[in-house]
């Protein structure tokens, strides 16, 4: 098993001060977490004991095969596919989840053994394709690991799924606990602007106050990561998360919060339309990585009127002026000057959440001995963050 239930081992963090202490090799499961049973099971207790003898195999391309092998048993014997359909929501998030690691892992630990493209779907099976094809249907997101599946619907609290054991497996629990914790922070704040926005005689003063506090708790989470995160732990699992070797697929990355996103629009939508539209354009474009309720519910605050709100607006276009009703600025606009001067605090917070989390990221792949695989100029780290700061933040 990745981590024994013991009285000596630890269970998670329970404050934000304790991610990334290094105080424990092990994870303790508090909660059973598995919707599919022997396949969760697998993901959960032995697939990372096989990712171990795998990179520690002489012949790793025959130990890749037989795990293959041993995915491919796995999935035979149970009807999964009613299983899947039968669960409820919450369950069936987790078992995503779950398929979506397995997945991910067959085609990432391939090309750690030199397999082509034939011999990496080999490794997949055609019945866990059909698992995850099913997941997808019942849920629309993207055909690789995502996102929602690493952090918002992986049970990192009770029952974590990480790729690593040891130290390592412990610092990838953190890692996704960490933003799990931003998350909440970060939807903390939303919530207090969509009170702003929405709610007829809201205290705008309480509203940013509270925007602010969240913020920054989420931007003093991020800081955690620069400053405590393990460049040699974090190497280990990173190579699980990245970009798919064999399809033209991105990993799962922060950058596809769809709640920085929300707080963006919220806060300071107009002015990152005039200064930096590719910040929209890129979320438009890459739309099917961001968690789909979420995203689709931003993107209906762009576009009301359409009925289909994933396409492409008409104000991106240049066809009609950006939708200030999405954003807080008709509020603010009415507001004194200590308003606007909340309002302020607030941007410069989201800009300093968003230059940290430039610095962090900076720090730990693009530092000389971290090679930075399958990324494109245009998706590198200073074009995707820097295009979500304002100008004047930037100078």
């Amino acid at each position: 098993m990745v981590a024994s239930i013991s009285p000596s081992a630890q269970e998670p963090p329970r404050n934000r001060e304790d991610i990334f202490s290094h105080a424990a090799d092990r994870i303790y499961r508090r909660q059973r977490k598995r919707p599919l049973g022997r396949f969760s099971n697998f993901v959960v207790d032995e697939l990372p004991h096989e990712i171990a003898e795998i990179k520690c195999s002489e012949r790793p391309d025959e130990a890749v095969r037989a795990l293959g092998r041993s995915i491919s048993a796995i999935v035979a014997d149970t009807d999964y596919d009613a299983l899947l359909r039968g669960l409820p929501h919450s369950e069936f998030e987790i078992a995503k989840t779950d398929i979506q690691y397995l997945t991910n892992c067959a085609y990432q630990i391939s090309a750690f053994a030199g397999l082509h493209s034939g011999d990496a779907e080999l490794t997949v099976g055609e019945a866990l394709n059909r698992l995850a094809r099913l997941s997808r249907q019942r849920q629309p997101g993207i055909e690789v690991l995502s996102y929602e599946d690493m952090i918002l619907t992986n049970p990192v609290q009770t029952d974590p799924r990480v790729y690593c054991l040891g130290a390592a497996g412990v610092e990838e629990r953190d890692f996704c606990l960490g933003h799990q914790l931003i998350e909440n922070e970060l939807q903390l704040a939303i919530d207090a602007l969509l009170a702003l926005r929405d709610v007829a005689g809201a205290d705008a003063r309480q509203c940013l106050a509270l925007c602010m506090k969240h913020l920054e708790t989420a931007n003093y989470v991020l800081t955690r990561f620069y400053e405590h995160m393990s460049p040699d732990l974090f190497g280990q699992f990173r190579v699980f998360y990245g970009k798919n070797p064999y399809k033209d697929r991105l990993g799962p990355s922060g950058r596809f919060s769809a709640r920085i996103v929300a707080a963006s629009v919220l806060l300071i939508g107009e002015e990152l339309f005039l200064q930096k539209p590719q910040f929209f354009s890129d979320v438009y474009r890459l739309s099917e990585y961001y968690p789909q309720a979420y995203i689709h519910e931003v993107f209906r605050w762009l576009s009301p009127d359409k009925k289909d709100a994933w396409l492409k607006p008409d104000w991106l276009e240049g066809k009609a002026d950006f939708p200030r009703f999405a954003t807080i600025s008709p509020v603010i606009a009415h507001g004194n000057s200590e308003i606007r001067m909340l309002r302020a605090s607030c941007v410069r917070a989201l800009d300093r959440f968003t230059l940290m989390h430039h610095s962090t990221a900076l720090k730990y792949t693009v530092e000389p001995g971290r090679p930075v695989v399958g990324v494109e100029a245009s998706e590198s780290i200073d074009a995707v963050l820097l295009q979500r700061l304002l100008t004047t933040a930037a100078q």
